[in-house]
């Protein structure tokens, strides 16, 4: 059963952002959206995982991919996002035979580093916060992408949309 979602969505043409951030912020489900740089433009916290917001989603004019993350266990969802610190959103790829494993290694960071945790059917999703890029970085390289199980890091950058 899931415990909700996260969904991480990339459109062709940036003139389509705007018309779905407005169909985002209409969507129940939806509770909270972040713009990001890296491999997506969108990040969304969802509380529902079902397959109809999947294809509510999938509809949206101008989405390329999205990463659809129904998830199981949510360690911590804590992130409230302010102008300062940095902020990355993580997605990563978990070899199954490991996730015991993984998760006790990634539990074992500080709760203020990773502020959102949670497993599912695409592996893990994490939130990282830290003072400065260059320290969010240092916590993925040096602690993260390390992790034996851990088989790929996406990193996304959380941009604050009040801050351009």
């Amino acid at each position: 059963m899931s415990a909700g979602a996260y969904a991480f969505l990339y459109f062709q043409d940036s003139e389509q952002l705007l018309p779905a951030i407005d169909s985002i912020q209409a969507m129940p489900a939806v509770t909270t959206w972040h713009a990001v740089d890296g491999h997506y433009h969108l990040a969304l916290t969802l509380s529902d995982g079902s397959t109809e917001l999947r294809d509510t989603l999938n509809a949206l004019p101008g989405l390329e991919t999205m990463l659809f993350c129904p998830v199981d266990k949510i360690i911590s969802d804590g992130l409230s996002v302010e102008s300062e610190p940095s902020y990355a959103w993580l997605t990563m790829e978990v070899d199954t035979a490991k996730r015991d494993a993984v998760e006790a290694s990634l539990t074992a960071l500080p709760a203020t580093t990773l502020c959102v945790l949670a497993f599912g059917e695409c592996g893990a999703v994490a939130a990282v916060t830290g003072p400065t890029f260059e320290a969010v970085d240092k916590i993925v390289e040096k602690e993260i992408r390390p992790l034996d199980g851990v088989l790929r890091v996406k990193r996304d950058w959380i941009i604050d949309l009040t801050q351009i």
